[in-house]
């Protein structure tokens, strides 16, 4: 299906309504026509978590390097200059990077968050270890090597909240060793056997872990794992709000994307998130990107090779 602005419309607002989630039509209205050649060429999903009345989000992601950040000053959808921004700003312009920047949108509220892809695996260092990254995220470099995350494929700002999550790729397969010292740094243990089985059957080998992290202290506060693509008609255990969100959200695709990550902290609980594609064909887009889908047993070259150095060292 061809891009169409008033049908992605509609289909927020049909979607919001099926879900009990919040919805602003003339936010909404703005933001696809603002962003509108970004959703015709990138690839769009929807997002939700299983939480009931939770908001339901949209997000492109762009095939094109666009200046986003600009665009949204223009178009007033935000109003000042913050840490995100400038963070955003400053991440773009590193040298030898191919950053694109996507942004996610809360069908009530707006622009929610700002997406960088860094165009493969960049290790933590050359992403954190920067005169513009707050001193609290800086710091926490260490700790996340001894938690095994020494590489970063996305970063994304939360310009509401003032956080930022990085989304690390990970050794796996994951299992109560593996993910005990991710999860130590949000300071919840490791889950119930059952419910990390559940995790396992669907996270490919070497697996995708995003830790959101506060721009203001630098403490992370939660972790996701995530299965991209899960298998057609299979599910791991899920709220009944995922089922009919997956069931309801409209796909114009060939192939549906269906993803679920399981979101950990110490405030806020353990929840699950969801997403499903809906146009400019995900699936070709996430495996440009090299993206790990459901159930692969690839092993990373970085990550092996950096496994291997280590072990010869040892």
């Amino acid at each position: 299906m061809m891009f169409s602005t008033e049908q992605l419309i509609e289909d927020v607002l049909k979607t919001a309504k099926g879900l009990e989630a919040p919805c602003c039509e003339p936010v909404s209205r703005k933001v696809v026509e603002t962003f509108s050649d970004c959703f015709a060429d990138g690839a769009t999903v929807w997002k939700t978590t299983g939480r009931p009345h939770d908001h339901l989000y949209y997000r492109f992601f762009a095939r094109t390097s666009t200046d986003t950040i600009s665009t949204a000053f223009d178009a007033k959808l935000l109003e000042r200059e913050t840490t995100a921004t400038r963070l955003i700003r400053s991440w773009s312009g590193m040298r030898g990077a191919r950053v694109t920047q996507s942004c996610d949108f809360d069908a009530f509220n707006g622009l929610a968050k700002t997406w960088l892809y860094l165009g493969g695996m960049r290790p933590a260092d050359e992403v954190l270890d920067r005169p513009f990254v707050p001193d609290g995220l800086r710091r926490q470099l260490g700790t996340f090597r001894t938690a095994g995350l020494g590489f970063i494929r996305f970063m994304a700002v939360d310009h509401r909240h003032e956080t930022v999550n990085l989304y690390f790729r990970a050794s796996g397969p994951i299992d109560a060793t593996c993910c005990a010292p991710i999860l130590d740094l949000v300071q919840v243990p490791v889950p119930e056997p059952e419910l990390l089985a559940d995790i396992r059957r669907f996270v490919p080998e070497d697996f995708c872990v995003a830790v959101t992290v506060s721009l203001g202290t630098g403490k992370p506060q939660r972790a996701c794992f995530y299965a991209l693509k899960l298998p057609p008609g299979r599910f791991p255990c899920i709220p009944e709000r995922i089922t009919r969100f997956f069931r309801e959200a409209p796909c114009y695709d060939a192939d549906t994307v269906n993803v679920v990550g399981w979101s950990f902290g110490a405030e806020g609980g353990t929840y699950i998130k969801a997403e499903k594609s809906y146009t400019g064909d995900m699936v070709g887009l996430l495996t440009d990107w090299d993206c790990y889908f459901s159930g692969s047993t690839q092993r990373d070259p970085v990550l092996a090779k950096q496994a291997q150095t280590t072990s010869s060292g040892s």
